[in-house]
């Protein structure tokens, strides 16, 4: 019963903004032309939707920045890491590509799912917007995610660059 009030109180918004996102997951399941421009939806769409809460609720705002910013720092490690393993960048026809991966679909539904939790927490218990503890769990889990999209972002800014200096090298 609580999991269908849960589920009936989210706002109908939330649900299609899933689907965009389950739609781009499933997008990078099969090469594409590499946008920089729209690599970097995904990764800000999460940075303001994480820095909203911290900013207009949480009380200890300086120790969540902290937290968030060293999180999202181990996580754009991770999520070079993770990419340079699961995803390669080609070049045809003078336009760069990345190979399909799985690996952003599972990053967008778990970011999802861990996001909704936190924030059905947070509407269940809304003093823990004062509570220490759950300001540092949610500004690290919301930073270290932001990083894994950064840290794909960056593997295919290097990827990139990298097929340029080989090319350079051959001649």
């Amino acid at each position: 019963m609580f999991l269908f009030e849960v589920i009936k109180r989210t706002p109908f918004m939330v649900w299609g903004i899933l689907a965009l996102l389950i739609t781009r997951g499933l997008n990078a399941t099969k090469d594409g032309e590499i946008s920089f421009a729209k690599m970097l939806i995904m990764p800000l769409a999460f940075i303001i939707w994480g820095l909203e809460k911290l900013f207009s609720s949480f009380q200890y705002l300086n120790i969540a920045l902290i937290c968030y910013v060293v999180a999202a720092g181990i996580g754009s490690f991770a999520g070079y890491v993770l990419y340079a393993r699961f995803r390669r960048i080609y070049k045809k026809d003078g336009v760069f590509y990345r190979t399909g991966s799985y690996l952003p679909l599972v990053i967008i539904l778990v970011n999802f799912l861990i996001k909704y939790i936190l924030n059905v927490i947070l509407a269940i218990q809304p003093d823990f917007h004062r509570n220490l503890d759950f300001n540092v769990i949610y500004s690290v889990i919301c930073g270290f995610s932001v990083g894994l999209f950064l840290g794909g972002f960056y593997q295919v800014f290097v990827g990139c660059r990298r097929y340029e200096e080989s090319r350079i090298r051959e001649f």
